[in-house]
């Protein structure tokens, strides 16, 4: 407690890590030191080479001065500080008042640092209503502003972990100067802020668009437009990526999403990256700075491109925007750009992205200038086989079963009960091609049974299988709906159960809301309002009397850390207590509000005046 009281201000911390006592000085020291410095160079001259005593020295100094200032005791003083502690010895002493421990600070830092992010006048009145009187909003802000910043208004606990990481803690920044040219690509895939008419319901949706950027030179290499993220999009943006310059990366680096870090990409027999010897490099979830080149540009994609269309929907906007814009979208009243429209838009920008030359790159070339650099390692398979995903099968009766289909070749005989690579097109299943363990072409299997169901296309499959999917939670939502909308118990249901006699007043247990009631028999019209029940006069006064007496004053968190002190003493003193106060204390020890408190009191319980209690206690603490 005693060094966190200490703070004479923002100065106190950069003290700490300078080297030189001199710099470490408030300015205005600083000058007033080498002004005396400056004052007494001549006598120091004649004190230091020829041998002149300092009263001497500061006698003939002072009287070279005609108005007799400085006086010759005052030379004197700075030549003997001089040399005992150098410059840093003639700068003023005085530090200012120094500041009284109020009690309250330890606590109030723990108030401020919190994710709620309080202001200085909430925590002031949070300190008051816990017993500190003389927590004024002027003290507790002047304190809090006096201590450093990462322990205050940018502490990892008040801005939160993730702020922190990747706004205020540094960051280590990668030299892409040393990589060769298409070396690396980075991808990310990013749903656009651009409403678009989707091109079978012609319904406002938002697309996703998958990019890949060569590390080195920043030129697009390869990208594509879906309606999400999946491995079957990340693989067509980086086959375009591959097919486009017949070139083929040593790394790609992307993140741990599920288009990205999937079987169909990244396994280790029949992965897409595996076939052309690509190796992955995963960023750090959560870590948007380790992929910040791809995160960077789709910024200023949104800002240069998204931003043209009357639909953009991005946070830039404000709220009210934003409603306006989905109310006019949905009556119709703005145009929705097409999704070729707005492939077309995103084309053209990225040709003008490439051409455009950039200040991080070399001689402020453009990203075409620097891509001409490029040392091609061509594809060694077709690139018609680059879009065909692959995946390990098992062959049983001379037959492999896929996603759902059967296929049959005389020549899988060979390999009956052998595991088999099998490549499959993802817009035509008519047939797949059949390779070994080492890569080898085997066949090709056509489809043998098929069940009438199955569509033509894997895409159409996926696409019918998210609409179920839709749909099965929508019917969640809409049972949950109809089951808040009916009451689960009736007004009249409730009233017959009151008047019926003891034994059949109970209500039933209702496992679920949603069944329905079963309704009990209602008494005679006549009766229904004849049995009145009489009032136990006794338990009636007792409640009256209880209701008009005085509540009890509640104890603060303060208070009762004091008075688990004063009981947890005596009873370490051999002390009998009270069985409820025994009982009290056993249980209040074992709460986190004791936990917190005797922490703060082991640290700072000695300036605040509050007795100390033994170390070798044995309370939860």
């Amino acid at each position: 407690m005693a060094a966190l009281l200490k703070f004479p201000g923002r100065d106190a911390p950069i003290a700490e890590r300078v080297t030189d006592p001199f710099l470490a000085l408030p300015l205005a020291a600083r000058e007033e030191a080498q002004r005396c410095l400056g004052v007494i160079k001549p006598a120091l001259t004649r004190v230091t080479q020829q041998g002149v005593s300092i009263r001497a020295a500061a006698a003939w100094l002072a009287a070279s001065f005609p108005d007799g200032k400085p006086s010759a005791p005052t030379i004197a003083r700075w030549l003997t500080q001089y040399q005992k502690g150098g410059i840093v010895a003639l700068a003023p002493q005085y530090k200012g008042k120094q500041r009284t421990a109020r009690g309250w600070e330890a606590r109030a830092m723990h108030l401020f640092a919190q994710p709620q992010r309080p202001c200085y006048a909430t925590v002031a009145l949070w300190l008051r209503q816990e017993g500190f009187e003389d927590a004024s909003e002027h003290l507790v802000r002047r304190y809090l502003k006096s201590l450093p910043s990462n322990a205050s208004e940018t502490s990892r606990k008040r801005v939160g972990a993730h702020y922190y990481q990747q706004n205020i803690k540094p960051h280590v920044v990668r030299d892409a100067t040393v990589l060769p040219v298409g070396f690396i690509y980075e991808g990310d895939g990013h749903c656009c802020d651009v409403y678009v008419a989707h091109p079978a319901t012609g319904r406002a949706y938002r697309p996703e668009l998958t990019v890949w950027v060569d590390v080195r030179s920043h030129r697009v290499v390869g990208w594509w437009l879906s309606e999400s993220e999946s491995s079957e999009t990340t693989l067509f943006s980086l086959s375009h990526a591959l097919i486009s310059h017949d070139h083929t990366p040593a790394y790609v680096h992307c993140d741990v999403g599920s288009g990205f870090k999937s079987r169909l990409m990244t396994d280790e027999v029949s992965g897409f990256l595996k076939r052309f010897d690509i190796d992955p490099i995963f960023a750090l979830p959560g870590n948007a700075k380790g992929k910040g080149l791809i995160e960077g540009f789709f910024h200023w994609f949104e800002e240069r491109c998204g931003k043209r269309f009357a639909t953009f929907c991005g946070h830039c906007r404000t709220d009210d925007a934003l409603r306006q814009l989905r109310q006019q979208v949905e009556r119709g009243a703005i145009k929705l750009p097409s999704l070729v429209d707005y492939a077309e838009a995103v084309r053209d920008y990225f040709a003008f992205y490439n051409a455009n030359p950039q200040r991080g790159l070399d001689d402020g070339m453009s990203p075409d200038q620097l891509w001409q650099q490029l040392d091609r390692v061509p594809l060694e398979v077709p690139s018609v086989a680059v879009v065909r995903p692959r995946e390990l099968r098992k062959v049983a009766r001379w037959s492999i079963a896929l996603h759902g289909r059967t296929y049959r070749a005389d020549e899988l005989a060979q390999f009956e009960g052998r595991e088999v690579l099998v490549e499959y097109s993802l817009h035509d299943d008519s047939l797949v091609w059949v390779f070994d363990a080492k890569g080898r072409f085997v066949v090709e299997a056509a489809l043998n049974e098929r069940q009438p169901w199955l569509s033509d296309s894997r895409i159409q499959d996926g696409l019918e299988r998210r609409a179920a999917g839709q749909r099965k939670r929508l019917q969640v939502k809409l049972d949950e709906v109809d089951a808040r909308s009916r009451k689960p118990v009736t007004a009249a249901a409730m009233l017959d159960a009151l008047e019926a006699p003891p034994a059949a007043a109970a209500l039933p247990v209702i496992q679920d809301i949603s069944s329905p009631i079963p309704s009990l028999p209602a008494p005679p019209p006549a009766q229904r309002f004849n049995t009145v029940r009489p009032l136990d006069q006794a338990a009636h006064a007792e409640v009256v009397a209880a209701c008009d007496a005085e509540p009890a004053p509640m104890e603060t968190a303060s208070q009762r850390f004091s008075r688990c002190l004063r009981l947890s003493a005596r009873r370490d003193a051999g002390e009998a207590l009270a069985e409820a106060d025994a009982a009290w204390l056993a249980i209040y020890e074992t709460t986190p509000e004791h936990a917190a408190n005797r922490m703060v009191f082991e640290d700072f319980g000695a300036l605040s005046g509050v007795p100390q209690q033994p170390q070798n206690h044995q309370g939860n603490s």
